[in-house]
């Protein structure tokens, strides 16, 4: 069927349609309300029928193959970003489009007579067509409005974490606009972690593995990480666990954020090249405590390790690998039982230790500043990895 033929049946029934549009779109808003994510409250009946009347009289025209003015060529974006901003749901907004080809078949067919119906049913490209351009349009302004619209979320959401960050003094208004922005309440649990410097690809990977990477921030030079604590405990997402950031205690509502953020930030600085693991404060403080003091560091481990320097390669490894074992587990029986030796044995190395360095490991004065001394040589690469 010719739908462009001046007098042909398509062409009459057109016309019919577009002299009747107002009538439709009446109809076509009762259907539409119908379909699930369109409430009144999001959308009211006068605006979604001044919609309906242009959204069906652009298609009639396209079909018709009649001029069409750019403002309606641009109608399709526009009406997916408005119902992007409406929050109507993608799924809700394109099934109420691809109404449009049923409903304009339908009305089309109330003007044509029995014995062109044959015809009729032949001419369905030219609908389906203008129908699918129409969709495609809508669809692509919804999510470039949607983009936008978490782009500027995530601005928001940024200025409002660094203000929270900068603030001298806590601000409760700021704590529940940030509480806001985070879509959480004042009150949630965190898991706040910063990626390691220059290893922040590794973080937003398994973020966006894990469904996680709106609860990234881009904050400055910094990746920083806010997981709601789903674990009434406070315990942290696995997945965060294997990675080379700073993990931060659990942040128990907004207003302990900051503080949180600043020790995740501290152990960040603190993951080697070759770590694979979140640093946490209860183990990883001495690499937080080598870092921070700096040089300090390197002295105190030179001042107390130089005596294991004259040793052969296997007796400094045991010595120092005993000194970790009891440092590690407290206790010189559980030290033995982790090295698959005697408790003697482990009582002779640590006197070795102590004759070599003056130091016992196992005297909790000596023993943190062995911890320090050791974590401090192995960030030299001078000693065993204390954690292997």
């Amino acid at each position: 069927m010719s739908w462009s033929e001046e007098g042909s049946p398509g062409a009459v029934a057109l016309r019919a349609c577009l002299r009747e549009v107002d009538d439709l779109a009446r109809a076509y808003l009762l259907e539409v309300r119908g379909v699930t994510g369109y409430p009144e409250a999001a959308i009211a009946d006068e605006e979604l029928l001044a919609t309906a009347r242009e959204s069906l009289e652009y298609l009639l025209r396209l079909v018709a193959g009649l001029p069409v003015t750019s403002d309606r060529r641009s109608l399709s974006r526009e009406v997916g970003r408005r119902r992007a901003r409406q929050g109507i749901p993608l799924e809700s907004l394109l099934r109420a489009v691809r109404m449009d080809f049923r409903f304009i078949w339908n009305a089309l067919r109330e003007h044509v007579s029995d014995e062109d119906l044959v015809a009729f049913s032949d001419g369905v490209l030219p609908i389906w067509d203008a129908v699918e351009l129409h969709l495609t349009d809508v669809h692509s302004g919804y999510l470039a409005e949607l983009t936008a619209m978490r782009r500027q979320a995530e601005h928001e959401r940024v200025f409002l974490l660094r203000s929270l960050f900068e603030a001298e003094r806590q601000d409760p208004h700021l704590v529940r606009q940030v509480a806001r922005a985070l879509d959480a309440d004042a009150r949630d649990l965190f898991a706040v972690a910063v990626a390691a410097p220059g290893r922040e690809a590794e973080l937003r990977a398994a973020a966006a593995g894990a469904g996680a990477d709106d609860m990234l921030v881009d904050l400055d030079s910094e990746v920083l990480a806010l997981l709601r604590c789903a674990d009434p405990g406070g315990a942290p997402p696995e997945w965060l666990l294997g990675l080379p950031v700073g993990l931060a205690p659990t942040a128990r509502g907004v207003a302990e954020i900051p503080r949180m953020r600043r020790v995740a930030a501290r152990l960040a600085r603190a993951v080697r090249p070759g770590d694979g693991r979140a640093l946490l404060v209860r183990s990883d403080w001495p690499a937080v405590v080598v870092r921070e003091l700096g040089d300090v560091a390197e002295v105190l481990a030179e001042e107390v390790l130089a005596p294991l320097d004259g040793l052969a390669e296997r007796e400094r490894a045991a010595l120092v690998e005993t000194a970790l074992a009891v440092l590690e587990r407290g206790s010189v029986s559980e030290a033995a039982h982790a090295l698959y030796c005697h408790r003697n044995t482990v009582l002779n190395r640590l006197r070795r230790f102590e004759e070599l360095t003056g130091r016992n490991p196992a005297r909790p004065g000596d023993g943190a500043l062995v911890l320090l001394s050791l974590e401090a040589a192995r960030g030299r690469g001078a000693e065993a990895d204390p954690h292997s």
